[in-house]
């Protein structure tokens, strides 16, 4: 009953402190959209989404291998260092990288009003980037120990830092979108150098497993392609807004997702302490717990989900055009489409951990590598011809259909056991969406 109460009151913390978060946000959108004209916010918008995209994307499967693997090792109590610090400078490499290959794209492509603003874009969404995923990497660290309150006072500490530096351009201390921008990238950088070095300087000497020098290989390239790939339809389609549409699609799509991330509320959490959970060794042994774990989940959710996606449309026909003073009108109907595959999403949330805790890293790549390719593809024909709200459809029904290919993998499991004592198996499944693990 121990190990079961840590999690719940994880869950309770983690839940309280990225609300308070995206609270935060919340705050920080409200004030970047009253601060900020049309050109300005789309160019800050742009860069929050690229940052959070490269920072939760590129970096990602790293990450999760790393949760995966040290969340293990503290459920079955084994001794092994942390490879934290070969992970996060993996990290930081891919980041550069991945940086460095989106400037010459956009450059061969003529994105953007010319080959200096590019490169201060860039310089700019990577510093930025480079501080996300530094912060997070000390959020999945926490949680992967059990220590779910410090991981979210680290992400309610780097909300609050940008809340307030975006109070700089309400009070005139900041007077370009590029200032807002810089300001915001610095202040993530030092959060991160706060919360991540220390722990980065204490596992130098870990020992660095199969994965390589600097924990990238097999795996963590399997995983960082899902974490690029279920991303990018999210992601992408604001790219391809800003490069098929002009800036008020931008500005509408981009506060689209700013205001899907915040009404997620508990989502996050519950992926936080479910990332842990499905990492247990009583998941991770056993293929009854697991399917269990996925069909109780479904029917406790649905009708709950349901209910509040359904008041949170109808609220936003009143709700948005008061926040943003009528600007963005078209911010209603994306966000309405985008709600949709948000509660598929959540109704099958267990469903990529479940297949991670398998270490169908691959399966979990093609999956969502043909859909960002088919998302593209949708998102590039429905741009010019319906418009940014088409991109969205676009994006829902991809989203949706790669949710459900998910959880039939996940159901038709190929590692844990399949024989063993139906007591332990059902005691396991009983106690999945207790967030509690089984000795």
């Amino acid at each position: 009953m121990g190990r079961l109460s840590t999690f719940k009151r994880g869950f309770a913390s983690t839940l309280v402190l990225d609300v308070a978060s995206r609270g935060m946000s919340a705050l920080t959108l409200i004030v970047l959209l009253r601060a900020l004209d049309t050109a300005d916010f789309a160019f800050v918008v742009l860069l929050l989404n690229v940052g959070q995209f490269l920072g939760s994307a590129a970096t990602g499967g790293i990450r999760l291998r790393y949760a995966r693997i040290e969340a293990e090792r503290v459920s079955r109590g084994d001794e092994e260092p942390s490879a934290f610090h070969s992970t996060l400078t993996s990290g930081s490499i891919l980041i550069v990288l991945v940086a460095a290959i989106g400037l010459l794209i956009c450059s061969a492509l003529g994105v953007g009003k010319g080959a200096s603003e590019r490169l201060d874009f860039a310089l700019l969404a990577t510093t930025f980037t480079l501080g996300t995923a530094g912060a997070e990497m000390a959020i999945y660290h926490w949680q992967a120990q059990l220590r779910f309150m410090r991981a979210g006072l680290i992400q309610f500490t780097r909300a609050t830092v940008v809340f307030v530096l975006a109070l700089g351009a309400t009070f005139g201390i900041f007077e370009s979108a590029t200032a807002v921008g810089t300001a915001m990238a610095i202040g993530v950088c030092v959060v991160a150098a706060i919360v991540s070095l220390p722990i980065a300087f204490e596992t130098r000497g870990a020992e660095r497993g199969r994965d390589g020098r600097f924990g990238f290989g097999r795996e963590t390239m399997s995983l960082t392609l899902y974490s690029l790939a279920s991303a990018g339809w999210a992601y992408l389609d604001i790219f391809l807004v800003a490069a098929l549409l002009n800036d008020v699609a931008v500005a509408s799509y981009g506060a689209a997702l700013r205001y899907i991330s915040i009404v997620m509320g508990p989502v996050p959490a519950l992926v936080a302490v479910l990332r842990v959970r499905t990492s247990q060794h009583d998941m991770v042994d056993s293929e009854r717990a697991r399917r269990e774990m996925m069909f109780r989940w479904i029917r406790q959710t649905f009708i709950p989900t349901l209910l509040v996606i359904g008041g949170g449309g109808i609220a936003a026909i009143w709700a948005i055009p008061f926040v943003d003073g009528g600007k963005y009108p078209l911010s209603v109907p994306i966000f309405e489409v985008l709600l949709i595959v948000t509660l598929v999403q959540f109704i099958l949330l267990p469903a990529p951990g479940l297949l991670i805790a398998q270490k169908r890293y691959t399966t979990l790549a093609v999956v969502n590598v043909i859909a960002v390719v088919v998302n593209v593809i949708l998102a590039s024909a429905a741009a010019p011809l319906i418009g940014v709200v088409g991109v969205a459809v676009a994006g829902t029904t991809v989203g949706i259909a790669q949710a459900f290919a998910v959880m039939v993998l996940a159901l038709n499991s190929t590692g844990g056991s399949t024989s063993g004592p139906d007591e332990v198996a059902r005691e396991a499944a009983a106690s999945a969406t207790d967030l509690g693990p089984v000795r």
